[in-house]
């Protein structure tokens, strides 16, 4: 296969100035700034000229007092800023004060923590924008306990009302053992089920997370209030977590097992081609890529539990049975939500993951394609670009890839590739 290695000839390399190892980059919407992080605790947050490719530093500040461990910026249309999660067993959003000088070490204020309360520490994190009003904050920690937020109040980013708390693998790992968590919600502005008209739901939230070898998809369940359809959802966070329950989470679908510890997964945006794109990266260097498809629910699968997956991998074609998420009502006020929220009445299931019940939706979804492909020795990084088109992967061999689907075969390929160090500096 010929690389066309032209395409990733225009790189830029610098000197962050860290003081330690950088293990966290994120650039904002427009690609006019975009933020390192360390492990020597700081957040470093750069701006970007995407015409000249000048760039100077913002501000720096120490973010946590131990090692960053993921950081992301919110939608612009949300405001200025910046979540950050770190060794010290929190979550910390900052806001950008444009008052303060660049460079002055106060460019950048935390106006909230969030602490870990199972004491471990948070491994992912992601921010979702609805109607460019609305922010949702997800977060999972080293045992796979998963948390969503939403803000009290739309227009003050200050306090933070807790929406639903799950474990999403089983058996909850133990403090001391090896483990990988990460998740992302839907980059689509609009569900796929509503595009494709089997569903009625404009606004339902979808979260991809990924546990030890198991990748999941779940989706948003709006509780309205009513005794009867409240009881059909089952429950799986402690009575002690507070959690409102506005919307609950359910899963929807479950991809075959991987063969390794997942380190990195990615939902692509502009489902407008007619399936989600779904990557993930495991320890093993294997990069796996799915294709799915909504289709209406048939009969039968409102009678029975969602079945798990049979392995296709290769480029091999295979459909499921699993359910996806259905319509919910429209969205409630905050007050609404303090007077119809209710914590879960069953302690004893608070280490158990959430099955999906497939009455509650009414479509599901089918795998059209899958590909497994063997790509570093061990992949560290997946994500998608804007139009959901290309892929870029990363590992250990540093060496960046970036893959593209065949018009031929519908395999996905390799069509570039950069390595991180030049044969001289090796």
């Amino acid at each position: 296969m010929k690389l066309d290695e032209a395409r990733m000839q225009d790189s830029d390399w610098f000197e962050p100035g860290h003081e330690d190892r950088v293990v966290v980059v994120d650039a904002n919407f427009d690609g006019t700034r975009f933020l390192t992080g360390s492990l020597d605790h700081r957040i470093k947050v750069w701006t970007l000229n995407p015409k000249t490719k000048e760039r100077s530093l913002l501000d720096t500040f120490t973010a946590h007092d131990a090692w960053i461990i993921d950081a992301k910026f919110t939608d612009p249309s949300i405001g200025s800023f910046i979540g950050t999660i770190g060794g010290d067993l929190c979550f910390k959003l900052w806001e950008e004060d444009k008052t303060q000088a660049p460079n002055s070490g106060r460019r950048f204020k935390n106006v909230l923590t969030i602490p870990s309360t199972p004491r471990v520490v948070f491994t992912s994190l992601d921010f979702k924008t609805v109607d460019q009003v609305y922010i949702y904050l997800a977060l999972i920690d080293k045992q796979g306990l998963l948390s969503v937020y939403e803000p009290a109040d739309p227009d003050n980013l200050t306090e933070w009302t807790l929406l639903d708390q799950l474990h999403v693998y089983a058996p909850v790992p133990n403090r001391g053992d090896e483990t990988s968590f990460r998740l992302c919600f839907d980059k689509n502005s609009t569900p796929l089920a509503y595009m494709n008209s089997v569903s009625d739901d404009s606004k339902q939230l979808g979260l991809l997370v990924s546990g030890m070898n198991e990748v999941k998809i779940y989706h948003s369940v709006a509780d309205t209030g009513d005794a009867d359809s409240a009881a059909a959802l089952p429950r799986a966070a402690a009575i002690e977590s507070g959690a409102s329950h506005r919307l609950s989470f359910h899963e929807a679908f479950r991809f075959p097992t991987h063969s390794d510890m997942i380190r990195s997964i990615d939902w692509a945006p502009c489902n407008s081609r007619g399936t989600e794109r779904i990557a993930s990266g495991c320890r093993d260097g294997t990069i796996r890529i799915f294709e799915l498809a909504t289709n209406p629910a048939a009969a039968e699968d409102s009678s029975r539990a969602t079945p798990l997956l049979s392995a296709r991998q290769g480029g091999e074609r295979g459909s499921s049975t699993n359910t996806a998420g259905s319509s919910r009502p429209p969205q409630q006020s905050s007050l609404t939500s303090a007077i119809t929220g209710r914590a879960t009445n069953n302690a004893s299931t608070a280490k158990t993951p959430r099955r999906a019940k497939s009455n509650l939706f009414s479509w599901t979804y089918q795998l059209e394609h899958s590909t497994a492909v063997s790509a570093h020795g061990e992949c560290w990084s997946v994500h998608w670009d804007r139009q959901g088109n290309t892929l870029m992967t990363g590992g250990n061999d540093g060496i960046t890839r970036l893959w593209k689907k065949s018009i031929e075969d519908g395999e996905w390929l390799v069509f570039a590739e950069h390595r991180a160090l030049n044969s001289e500096d090796e």
